[in-house]
């Protein structure tokens, strides 16, 4: 039974089946990454199409051999003449999103590209109509069918106690914070958790722990494996030494950093007027800390931020343009209520084909469709201690570009013109996705979206 509300895993599957034939016990292999096979694509889709694939049988050939497929192919080259294309995009016709072209684009590699239409259609429909519940999996129901293994996830105990006044040691405060995004990524994914108590021989045991602790044994279970999800070093930016900042202090640190970017952005006075405004820099600290913590790596070394060393774009950049989706979204409904706009019509009233630009589309198929996909990939390697929790952050980190990017390029609140109206309504349903999507994302990591800054 597959799950998974994720559209890329059932499009892959039915790609794969065209060249290759799946046992028919075919749960394990349909299961698996595919790899260089099957590459989809994010950026530069003009020139490298919306995914590509391997060109030559030796590569097709290795991975069956891999999962235990049998290969379709009989030439040398996947796609040899015109006349196997055709038969691609015909059989295309029956996939969840249809192929619209196949160009080789060099010795190695077909480019691929879809009919626009359906997949934003798909997308933004998915997202405005299950909200916080796009792309989880379905609940498992107790109805014969086979259940996957269940997991375990556990905190050292050192780490478990609550915090009082903040002074928990900034490498602990970091384990915990692992442990608690961990627990959303699998509600989110929907794993089969059960608490110690509760545990079978399959249950994968997974402990969370900083790489300075001795291993972990089971008292209750001594034969049992134990997987250790290994929380890395925070350090210094010059020196690489262990930081010994507690978290409390560098959260006030970073709330102050991102007060000084506030005062630098809109002036003192400014800042001083907004309601709330102690409370949101809180909140900007909180997230800046935790970006900071899990931009790269849980397993390797973090690094504090000090004067503007040791971080990238990081919370206020990602926070800035959350606030800017607000901000559209808010200002149109004002400009409603004021008679400038007519009402929002229903979704299924809407001309989507008016996104099918190149911007509107990498928002639409580079991101939005793919945020399911970003998910599941920071857990396929949970049973060897690893959570991909970074892949998360950069993803947030490039989606928050992108959209600026967007919000730079495209006028969005145009004047009250009969012929852009269908323009305007496409969009705003296009920012509304976009905010839905970035703020699922922000609070897998437990970060609070802002509505100005």
């Amino acid at each position: 039974m597959d799950m998974s509300q994720n559209p890329l895993t059932k499009l892959t599957h039915q790609l794969i089946n065209h060249f290759a034939s799946y046992p028919e016990d075919s749960y394990a292999a349909r299961a698996t990454r595919y790899g260089e096979l099957i590459r989809y694509q994010n950026e530069n889709l003009v020139d490298c199409g919306d995914l590509s694939i391997a060109a030559s049988k030796i590569n097709w050939e290795c991975f069956c051999q891999k999962h235990g497929l049998q290969l379709r192919i009989l030439t040398e080259q996947l796609l040899p003449d015109e006349k196997s294309k055709e038969d691609l995009l015909e059989q295309s016709k029956q996939w969840i999103f249809p192929l619209q072209s196949v160009k080789k684009v060099h010795r190695e590699r077909f480019a691929l590209r879809f009919h626009r239409a359906p997949i934003i259609i798909n997308v933004l429909n998915s997202i405005l109509t299950k909200g916080e519940s796009y792309g989880k999996h379905s609940n498992l129901e107790d109805d014969g069918t086979i259940l996957p293994p269940s997991l375990c996830l556990t905190l050292n105990e050192r780490f478990s106690d609550l915090e009082v006044g903040n002074t928990k040691e900034l490498h602990k405060f970091r384990a915990k914070q692992l442990y608690l995004i961990v627990c959303r990524l699998l509600a989110y994914a929907n794993w089969r958790l059960v608490e110690p108590q509760n545990q079978t021989d399959d249950t994968l045991v997974v402990s969370v722990e900083c790489n300075n602790l001795p291993r972990r044994t089971s008292i209750d279970l001594p034969e049992k494996k134990i997987v250790r999800m290994v929380c890395g070093p925070v350090l210094e930016p010059t020196k690489k030494t262990a930081a010994t900042l507690t978290s409390g202090s560098y959260m006030a640190l970073r709330s102050n950093d991102m007060l000084l970017i506030a005062m630098h952005r809109h002036g003192v006075r400014d800042c001083a007027k907004r309601n709330n405004f102690e409370s949101l820099m809180e909140r900007l600290g909180h997230a800046a800390v935790i970006v900071d913590l899990f931009e790269v790596r849980h397993s390797t070394g973090a690094t504090v931020v000090r004067n503007g060393l040791g971080s990238s774009k990081g919370a206020n950049y990602i926070l800035y343009n959350s606030a800017r989706l607000e901000t559209l979204l808010r200002t149109f409904s004002a400009q409603v209520d004021a008679g400038v706009y007519e009402p929002l019509p229903p979704i299924e009233k809407i001309d989507l084909s008016v996104l099918e630009d190149e911007l509107d589309w990498q928002l639409i198929y580079g991101y939005l469709l793919t945020f399911p996909e970003v998910v599941e990939s920071t857990l396929i390697h949970l049973d060897q201690g690893l959570c991909a929790v970074h892949l998360l952050v950069r993803y947030i980190v490039d989606l928050a570009s992108l959209f600026s990017r967007y919000y730079r390029n495209k006028q969005i609140l145009v004047q009250q013109r009969t012929n852009l109206m269908p323009v305007l309504y496409a969009r705003i349903y296009l920012v509304k996705a976009v905010r839905e999507v970035l703020n699922a994302a922000l609070a897998l990591l437990g970060i609070q979206p802002v509505d100005y800054m």
